[in-house]
C-alpha cells in the first residue's frame, strides 16, 4: 500500500538534483521517472530482501541509511514509524534535505549499531541493515544489539568471502581485512562465509534464513532474514560471555527530528 504522502513533480525533483552537493550513495525514485544518481539500487535490494509491498501499521528501524532511501521506501509502503540511523551527521548524505523534498515523517538519528539499544529503548517490527555489517570491527556486538532491537524481521544484507575460500567456502570462516584489500575500501574489516553469516546470526539469537547469494557458484554477497529466537541467545547457554550494552557518551549522537 502506497503512502498517502504527497511526492515532488519531476520538474521539482530534477531543480533538487541541479543544486544538491551531498554523496549520493543509492538509487531510488524521487517522482515519477526522476530517480537519485547512486551507484546503489535500493529499490532492487529490498526486492531481494523481501520487504513487504504493504507494510501498513508497522515500524522500521533503517541502520546504515546514507540518502535514506530504504527508510522512504518504507513510509510510502505504509510503515507508521520510521527511523533512519547513520554514523555520520544528516549533511553527508543529505537525508534532511531529502526528507523536506519528499514531505516525508522519517525520524534521523545519528548513532552507531552498538549505541542503539541504549539510545532507542524500543524494539521494531522491521530492522533493515543492509550493507554495514562488512564495515564493522566489532559484527557479533552489532548482531546482538539488532536482536536486542528487533520483535519482528531483520533484513541483512553484506558482503561474504565465500568467493576468496575456495573448497573452505562451506565452512564457517571469515575474512579479516587489515587494510583496503576489499574493494580498496579501509573502512571495510570482516567478510563472513554465508555459512559464517548464519552461524554469527544463530549465537546472537537469531533465527536466520538466507534468501540469496550472488554469483551463485561463489558468493560475494547475500541477503538474510532474520527473526529473534525465544529465550537466551545461543552464545548465552555455552559460554562465559553475557549480552554487552554500549552506553552513549553525551555528545556522542544525536538525533533530528
Amino acid at each position: 500500500m502506497e503512502s498517502p504522502l504527497k511526492q515532488p513533480d519531476a520538474d521539482e525533483a530534477r531543480s533538487f538534483l541541479a543544486t544538491a552537493d551531498f554523496i549520493w550513495h543509492q538509487r531510488f525514485q524521487l517522482a515519477p521517472g526522476v530517480f537519485a544518481p547512486g551507484a546503489n539500487d535500493i529499490e532492487w535490494l529490498l526486492g531481494a530482501a523481501g520487504l513487504p509491498a504493504d507494510l501498513t501499521g508497522q515500524t522500521v528501524l533503517d541502520i546504515g541509511t546514507s540518502n535514506g532511501g530504504a527508510a522512504f521506501i518504507a513510509e510510502r509502503r505504509g510503515a507508521k514509524k520510521v527511523v533512519a540511523v547513520d554514523i555520520y551527521g544528516p549533511e553527508r548524505f543529505g537525508v534532511l534535505a531529502l526528507r523536506d523534498l519528499l514531505g516525508s515523517n522519517v525520524s534521523f538519528m545519528q548513532a552507531s549499531v552498538y549505541q542503539l539499544p541504549s539510545l532507542i529503548g524500543e524494539q521494531f517490527d522491521v530492522v533493515l541493515f543492509l550493507g554495514v555489517l562488512y564495515h564493522l570491527r566489532h559484527p557479533l556486538l552489532a548482531l546482538d544489539a539488532i536482536r536486542a532491537l528487533t520483535r519482528g524481521a531483520v533484513l541483512l544484507e553484506t558482503a561474504v568471502a565465500d568467493h576468496e575460500l575456495g573448497a573452505l567456502r562451506t565452512a564457517p570462516l571469515v575474512r579479516f581485512y587489515e587494510r583496503d584489500e576489499l574493494g580498496g575500501d579501509s573502512s571495510n574489516w570482516f567478510a563472513p562465509s554465508v555459512a559464517a553469516l548464519l552461524a554469527w546470526c544463530s549465537s546472537s539469537g537469531l533465527t536466520p534464513e538466507l534468501l540469496a547469494a550472488w554469483p551463485e557458484s561463489a558468493p560475494e554477497r547475500c541477503v538474510v532474514r532474520a527473526e529473534p529466537g525465544a529465550g537466551e541467545p545461543g552464545y548465552v547457554r555455552v559460554s562465559y560471555e553475557r549480552p554487552l550494552r554500549v552506553d552513549a557518551a553525551p555528545g556522542e549522537s544525536g538525533s533530528a527530528g
